[in-house]
């Protein structure tokens, strides 16, 4: 008797097994695919008609990408290959195998949909309890273009590019002038008046630079391969990249994600807790957010609107230490309207002075008595000592006060680990480090897509939760 349990891979089995059987209950497929069933698909099956071969279920290729950027596939090509190999996949598919094109071209034709399935997954987080009203946690990621340095170039770039395709062009065209006695030889039974096929790609090639240089400023550079991606500056320095904004509530659910070509995070503040609200319709009252967000702008935004901000500015942490004659050193005493140097020199009011630029109105404080200072060369390295009030000082400075207290030090604690953990999970463990789709309109809708599929794991981890409890 053999001490080994039989197998035989050719057994054929007295009943088919069900494609249930091959996956676990509360497996991550299961939940993917109960949450898709109840996803509203009519708008996308519309665009399909009854003629001609049957189209593959929008819902089984949402189930194919929603699973796949839950676990970290994101290539159409990959989510393919696993509707082989796979049993997640091969269940979620029904056993069917889509080209990976079909996979490609359903992601790419129903971009503006992905926006209404974030919401409807959220909505759904909603439901379960899961979404928390009150503070939340704001923050953006770079995320790699599809394009590469190497691609951006200048209007002068791209001139002289043009340039070079045409005189490739006319050497193509003398070239084939120069065969044309040779061309019974060469074409045998064709005509021989077809097109070259490198004058044809010089010529799509000539039509794209053309194309890309109309969208150009007189000044600035454009990337070739995405026009929209932006040099933006992330921790592996200044890249072809897009800033990805994100806000989530205190149990981390994302409740807005959108993709900017603008590396700055300021005016983007409004924005994001606007949608953040409209997306759930909940208030949330505390705003936590880093410093990339702090501007005077945004703090009278914020007061406006009656959230209580905790943003700390560029300045906040800045030690003290630095220069002895730092403006942090200098005292103000708002009942005579001055300031008072370390010397214990007063600087006094001068005038108004609006700095469009940064969109401010500053009061211009002069030093007095800096021309007899001993001190003056190490204070300054103009003829007086000058300091910029913003009007809107007062608002910077109550927030400043409410970040020091207890409560400001642990809601910014708390913003690292509700928000820069989905960071980290999305980037590091899931690789999401780099875009798959190029132009802001396709990135964008790639973000909410793995946005989608972030909030779905969510689900799954509470459901997981639920269950073993």
């Amino acid at each position: 008797m053999s001490k080994f349990k039989p197998y035989d891979k050719g057994q054929i089995m007295l009943l088919p097994p069900s494609l249930g059987d091959f996956i676990p209950e509360g497996h991550l497929a299961r939940v993917v695919d109960q949450i898709v069933e109840d996803l509203d698909t009519v708008e996308i099956e519309k665009k399909y008609s009854d003629l001609g071969q049957k189209s593959y279920s929008p819902k089984l290729l949402l189930k194919l990408l929603f699973y796949g950027y839950c676990t970290g596939v994101m290539s159409g090509r990959k989510i393919a290959m696993r509707c082989e190999t796979d049993t997640a996949f091969m269940y979620l598919s029904n056993m069917y195998r889509p080209d990976f094109r079909t996979i490609n071209d359903f992601r790419k034709d129903n971009l503006k949909a992905f926006e209404g399935f974030f919401k409807e997954v959220l909505l759904m987080c909603k439901a379960l309890g899961m979404v928390k009203a009150g503070m939340i946690s704001i923050d953006s990621t770079k995320l790699a273009a599809n394009a590469s340095m190497q691609a951006f170039k200048t209007i002068e770039e791209y001139q002289a590019w043009e340039e070079a395709i045409d005189n490739q062009i006319k050497d193509v065209i003398q070239e084939a002038e120069r065969n044309d006695t040779r061309e019974d030889d060469e074409h045998g039974d064709q005509r021989g008046d077809e097109l070259p096929a490198d004058l044809g790609n010089l010529e799509a090639l000539k039509s794209r630079i053309k194309q890309v240089r109309e969208q150009m400023e007189e000044k600035g550079r454009l990337n070739f391969t995405d026009i929209d991606a932006k040099v933006i500056k992330s921790k592996n320095g200044l890249k072809a990249n897009y800033n990805c904004q994100t806000a989530v509530d205190q149990n981390g659910i994302i409740l807005t994600g959108y993709a900017s070509n603008n590396a700055s995070d300021r005016e983007q503040l409004t924005k994001v807790l606007q949608q953040s609200e409209s997306n759930t319709g909940l208030d949330f009252e505390e705003v936590v957010a880093d410093a990339g967000y702090a501007s005077y702008d945004n703090y009278e935004t914020m007061e406006q609107m009656g959230k209580t901000a905790y943003i700390p500015d560029q300045d906040y942490k800045q030690k003290k230490q630095a220069s002895p004659y730092h403006k942090a050193h200098f005292s103000y005493n708002p009942q005579v309207d001055t300031y008072t140097c370390p010397e214990g020199k007063p600087l006094v009011f001068s005038h108004y002075k609006n700095n469009k630029r940064d969109k401010q109105k500053t009061r211009l404080y002069k030093g007095t008595q800096c021309y007899t200072c001993s001190e003056r060369t190490l204070c300054t390295k103009g003829e007086v000592r000058q300091l910029h009030q913003e009007l809107r000082e007062g608002l910077r400075q109550k927030v400043r006060d409410r970040l020091k207290t207890p409560e400001g030090k642990l809601k910014m604690r708390q913003r690292m680990h509700l928000i820069e953990s989905r960071f980290g999970h999305m980037k590091f463990n899931l690789k999401y480090d780099r875009l798959m789709l190029r132009g802001l309109t396709k990135v964008d809708a790639e973000y909410k897509l793995i946005c989608t599929a972030m909030n779905i794991l969510k689900i799954f981890k509470t459901k997981e939760l639920t269950l073993s409890s």
